[in-house]
This record gives C-alpha cells, sequence and structure tokens, in this order.
C-alpha cells in the first residue's frame, strides 16, 4: 500500500499525487472516482477492491494563479535574452 495515485481535478487538469490511503478514502468518502485501475487488488473486510492510479475529484477545485514577480531576470528570460 504504498504506491502514488494521480489526482485529477474535475475537468481533467492534474492536481497533485498522493498515496494510495489517501486515494481509497476520498474514493470511500464519495469525493472522487476512479479512472484507472492497477493490476493488484487490495483485500478489505468487505472484500476486495482494484487499487486505483488515477483519481478525479467529483468537484472543481479552484487553484490561485500563481503571481509573476517582475525582475530583471524574469524580463530578460521573457525576452529571450534580446534586449
Amino acid at each position: 500500500m504504498n504506491h502514488e495515485v494521480l489526482v485529477l481535478n474535475n475537468d481533467y487538469e492534474p492536481l497533485n499525487v498522493c498515496n494510495l490511503r489517501r486515494a481509497i478514502t476520498l474514493i470511500y468518502l464519495g469525493k472522487a472516482e476512479v479512472l484507472h485501475t492497477n493490476h493488484s487488488t487490495i483485500h478489505t473486510l468487505h472484500g476486495t477492491i482494484d487499487s486505483p492510479s488515477v483519481v478525479k475529484l467529483r468537484y472543481h477545485v479552484k487553484r490561485p494563479v500563481p503571481e509573476l514577480r517582475l525582475s530583471r531576470r524574469s524580463i530578460l528570460a521573457r525576452d529571450n535574452y534580446t534586449c
């Protein structure tokens, strides 16, 4: 139970990579749905489930837009050092 699971936003934008335990918790709480499974199974008290490798959230998570810092280096990189 130590492999990683890709978490996608509602619009299939990659958000995060979490561990398998967190992904199973999201699925059982109804916050995510499985898009792709791994070829291994997990045995629980209620039966067996396929191990997810990609999950998609049922709601949209708004990510903040990163701010661009204005500095001499960032302006030169933006203009391909042609100033």
